[in-house]
């Protein structure tokens, strides 16, 4: 799994440079790439992939294998997943920026991040991705079952109105948090979740954190633009305030803490609950302990947040420490005593 994991990252560091090298290509870059954001979010979204396949060949053998791994890479499930996964994630993206351009026009750092506000991409351009990101996720979709397709159709339908009116979901209170924390940041995982027709008790506790995560990472985004929203905008942070707002954010961060910590235990104890195969969910509470204690405290909550949990372009190198060592340590022990 990390051979292919450092296969695909070493082919995206190269299409990356070669998109630098021309006018061509770095207006294909424009399109594809700035408008789509991928960099902000490939590496999660793979990892989020694997987190259901491979957890998938456990329960289903009791334990992972070389052979069983080797299966796994070389069927097609997972690279249709990863079709189906990537397609969407562009088309939400690149849709969210079309439909955000003249908010995003407002703010100094978003109006250079988005390619439409800068003249890089045009709208027929815009539209020709969507158009094609949707029809590929929809048709990929189909391989798995009906339902997948449908799945695949309704996600996209709120990828969509999240952003565009009339609906523009992100722009009502309550509604915004809600859809972001159900499909936003979980779709990678829930749909390879409904294409293995997987829910079991460990798969399901992992969504439900994950959405918990997603709708903490919306409130969280809502408070660092608090500023702009709250001229144009009606959300959640625009009506309950940001300092409430952080409580509210402490408050689910302790709800994912806690429950991971007793079904932990009572699985251990009892055998109710879920297994030590999601240990990495509390290495990540752990590492997240500092952010929270310091947003309670900050007096700039919009520079902390960027700083400490998004950062320009949503990533830095303190994010990628806490990930990387909480997975290097979740790994050891999943190699040394589950496996």
């Amino acid at each position: 799994m990390f051979l292919y994991v450092s296969l695909l990252y070493v082919i995206f560091r190269r299409v990356k440079y070669l998109m630098n090298s021309n006018t061509q290509t770095n207006k294909f870059k424009g399109v594809l790439c700035d408008l789509s954001r991928v960099g902000e979010w490939w590496l999660l979204s793979l990892g989020l992939i694997f987190f259901a396949f491979i957890p998938h060949i456990f329960r289903i053998n009791n334990r992972i294998t070389i052979e069983n791994l080797t299966d796994l890479f070389t069927s097609y499930p997972l690279y249709l997943a990863l079709i189906v996964v990537f397609a969407t994630q562009i088309f939400l993206f690149a849709s969210n920026d079309y439909f955000d351009r003249h908010i995003d026009a407002l703010d100094e750092k978003k109006r250079l991040r988005n390619p439409i506000c800068t003249g890089r991409v045009t709208t027929k351009e815009v539209w020709a991705l969507l158009i094609t990101t949707a029809v590929i996720s929809l048709v990929v979709s189909l391989f798995f079952s009906f339902f997948a397709f449908l799945f695949t159709a309704f996600a996209l339908f709120v990828f969509y109105f999240y952003t565009a009116e009339p609906l523009r979901f992100k722009n009502k209170v309550g509604v915004d948090v809600l859809s972001h924390g159900v499909f936003i940041n979980t779709f990678p995982y829930f749909f390879c979740l409904v294409a293995l027709w997987d829910f079991s008790s460990g798969a399901v506790f992992l969504l439900a954190v994950l959405m918990m995560r997603s709708a903490i990472a919306q409130l969280l985004q809502e408070i660092r633009d608090y500023e702009v929203d709250k001229k144009v905008e009606r959300n959640t942070v625009a009506a309950l305030g940001q300092k409430r707002t952080i409580w509210v954010v402490f408050v689910i961060y302790l709800a994912i803490f806690l429950s991971t910590l007793i079904l932990l235990i009572t699985y251990q104890l009892f055998n109710i609950g879920v297994s030590m195969f999601y240990l990495v969910i509390l290495f990540l509470c752990i590492t997240y302990s500092p952010t929270f204690y310091k947003l309670l405290t900050a007096a700039d909550n919009g520079e902390l947040i960027d700083g400490l949990w998004m950062g320009q372009g949503r990533t830095n190198c303190w994010m990628g420490i806490r990930y990387a060592g909480s997975f290097s340590l979740y790994f050891c022990i999943i190699f040394l005593f589950l496996i």
